[in-house]
């Protein structure tokens, strides 16, 4: 009787609900307001079809709870600044025209009188009334120019790595947050006068000059645009929430790098795009290209340096391409869902080092129930496909590609759980440059039914998995693979010893292309920071629980990482009271070939993969393409469960286009794209 009055209760309240709802929604519908903006109309006007608005800021300020904003095909200058948020089924929308270019820019016409300086270089300063971005929105200044970048790119070591300690590094040697762009064509900043060449400039901090090096051309003759505001869509008032953003191309802004962002204002985490700690954001069809460093962030740390979580945003079907560092970075984030979208030739400044880990194709600190899926990673320069750092509970990466990233396929730091707290099933990751999976001071990940294949032949990396400590921070350790395919590693895997802060891990039903006399399981010592073990130490104890009178390191080897045959493997786990690998299996003769053309993928397996077997787990349903995941221990290893002996094609992305370094969608095609990957 108690649970039928709860239940009735619940029921009622849910009805009650639900009908106030639909009612508030009605009388929005009746209320809203769309308004119209157009680079031919006036802020003077009311904002009509026939009297729009020139600004799209203009529309901002007056637009209310369910008004959409409707921009017209065009360039507007400015940095949209959100006034206001929309409420539960009202939200504000801003819109681009469908099947039109309509294109945001952090970015002036610049056609000053130019100075000549000899061998093709002309030299100008701007005027400080060109930056127009909001003043008071920055501890340091609003031009871009003025800003110096807080880590230094291209793998170089400048001013900011010489105040940090690194006394080997140029205490003179500086980027700004300033772009230069001649004809639309992005030029390369150098840090020294004398290291300008065609198609290159340079920042005289003392004479406030901007110097290109034109070449042969004539700077009059010449588009030329500078970035004259920090960001191209964010609001000053953080914790915004109900707002959509629908179709826009953003471009060319003078963002920071985020060094720090948890303890240093001035460098926070502010996107070209930024939603500001924002709520119930939906951000689609969009492209954001060419932001000094990254293009979009879905919560950050405040001006006071406190986390505030933002919660239940949408990322889908955008185009995140040639941004400086990174695409999409997230901190304290719940219920974030990042989907569909294509994230290409990110990180195009080469950070890396000390101080430069804020970039990959998507990262994100302190995940809290989210969702990163059907995502075309691929073709990021020098960093990650996805990285999660700093906790992900609940969390779920799920059906992506990962491809031909610069260093791992997927990354995961600092984190301090028991097993299944981060799933991460049914993706393909081929082609990275280091590793698909690397593993460092974090636990707790699940990886169910991924292809692991096709990593470059290296001598520190090339694992198919690589599990390691490499501080003190947390452990590493509880991590769960069961059903994956491992094709074409030059180390199919790579796992800490079980001590210290290394610990228990879990590995059955996986299939690993190597043959039994191969040495391609390894154990490293990496369990502690510093190891524990001097390498003949490690190598003395490894040999004595396997009961192996002699392990020959291959030329080049790493002396702290012992190589094992798969039986040796198996033995050195048992010791430890871990039946790992059990039910795996190793094949020989597999074969990944991928045709980013077609978008095709080839899979040649010399044997039934029905007769592996598998290790179930409810939540891990459907695979890569749709189909149904068995759960009574027979279902196929790897992402796709219709995979069969001999050869397979398998056309792995029907969402958007592909698009090559600098090209733009076709706004018709782009934004009447009107449906996602997979319809789960």
């Amino acid at each position: 009787m108690i649970k039928e009055k709860l239940g009735g209760g619940v029921f009622q309240s849910r009805k009650i609900f639900f009908t106030t709802a639909m009612l508030l929604l009605v009388m929005y519908k009746v209320l809203a307001n769309t308004y119209f903006v157009s680079p031919k109309g006036s802020d003077t006007n009311q904002g009509t079809s026939t009297r729009p608005f020139k600004t799209i800021n203009k529309a901002s300020q007056v637009a209310m709870p369910g008004d959409t904003i409707l921009v017209r095909q065009g360039i507007y200058r400015e940095r949209v600044v959100p006034v206001r948020g929309g409420r539960a089924g009202a939200p504000i929308v801003y819109m681009a025209e469908p099947s039109k270019a309509v294109i945001i820019r952090g970015s002036e016409l610049w056609s000053p009188n130019w100075r000549a300086k000899g061998e093709g270089i002309y030299a100008a300063v701007p005027d400080d009334k060109l930056f127009n971005d909001i003043r008071s929105d920055y501890i340091d200044d609003h031009n871009p120019f003025k800003v110096t970048l807080s880590s230094t790119p291209y793998q170089r070591e400048g001013k900011r790595e010489w105040e940090r300690g690194n006394k080997l590094a140029d205490s003179t040697l500086v980027y700004t947050c300033g772009q230069v762009f001649v004809n639309g064509r992005l030029f390369k900043e150098v840090p020294f006068f004398k290291e300008l060449k065609n198609n290159m400039w340079h920042y005289n901090p003392d004479s406030g000059e901007i110097q290109i090096h034109f070449g042969n051309l004539k700077p009059e003759d010449q588009e030329v645009e500078i970035t004259t505001r920090r960001r191209i869509f964010a609001p000053i008032s953080r914790g915004l929430g109900h707002i959509v953003v629908e179709g826009f191309i953003m471009e060319h802004c003078g963002n920071n790098y985020p060094t720090n962002f948890w303890n240093t204002p001035q460098w926070g985490q502010r996107g070209a795009l930024g939603l500001e700690m924002g709520h119930h954001w939906v951000v689609r069809k969009n492209v954001i290209r060419y932001a000094k460093t990254f293009a979009l962030d879905a919560g950050h740390i405040d001006q006071n340096g406190k986390s505030q979580a933002a919660h239940d945003n949408l990322i889908e079907l955008n185009y995140i391409l040639e941004n400086g560092s990174a695409g999409i970075l997230s901190n304290s984030s719940s219920n974030l869902v990042i989907r569909d979208n294509v994230v290409m030739y990110n990180n195009t400044m080469n950070f890396l080092g000390a101080k430069r880990w804020e970039q990959a194709g998507i990262k994100c600190h302190n995940m809290l129930n989210g969702t990163i899926q059907n995502n075309y990673v691929a073709d990021n320069y020098l960093t990650y496909g996805i990285w999660l750092d700093n906790k992900f509970p609940n969390s779920r990466i799920a059906r992506n590609v990962l491809l031909n990233n610069g260093r791992a396929g997927l990354f995961l730091e600092m984190s301090d759980y028991e097993y299944d707290m981060l799933f991460v099933d049914n993706n393909i990751i081929i082609g990275n440059k280091e590793n698909p999976i690397y593993i460092h001071d974090a636990s707790g990940g699940t990886f169910m039914h991924n292809l692991i294949a096709n990593t470059e032949s290296q001598n520190k990396y090339g694992q198919g998995v690589l599990i390691h400590q490499v501080s003190e921070r947390t452990r590493t350790y509880h991590h769960s693979l069961y059903n994956n395919l491992f094709i074409n590693n030059p180390k199919v895997i790579d796992i800490d010893y079980p001590s210290h802060l290394g610990g228990d891990q879990r590995l059955d039903f996986n299939v690993y292309e190597a043959k039994p006399s191969d040495r391609v399981f390894m154990i490293n010592k990496a369990s502690k920071k510093p190891s524990p073990w001097s390498d003949q130490e490690f190598m003395t104890l490894v040999k004595k629980e396997i009961n192996a009178k002699e392990i020959k390191l291959a030329k080049g080897e790493l002396g702290g990482r012992i190589p094992l045959t798969f039986e040796q493997w198996r033995a050195f786990w048992k010791v430890h009271d871990l039946a790992n690998d059990t039910h795996s299996v190793l094949k020989e003769g597999s074969k990944v070939q991928y045709n980013k053309e077609t978008l095709e993928l080839v899979i040649e397996i010399p044997y039934d993969p029905k007769e592996i077997g598998s290790k179930n787990h409810e939540l891990i349903d459907f695979d890569y393409l749709g189909n149904e995941i068995a759960q009574d221990g027979k279902a196929i290893p790897g992402p796709f469960q219709i995979l069969k002996k001999g050869k397979n094609k398998f056309k792995i992305w029907n969402g958007l286009p592909i698009l090559e370094k600098g090209e733009l969608p076709n706004p018709m095609e782009f934004t009447s794209y009107n449906q996602s990957f997979h319809n789960w």
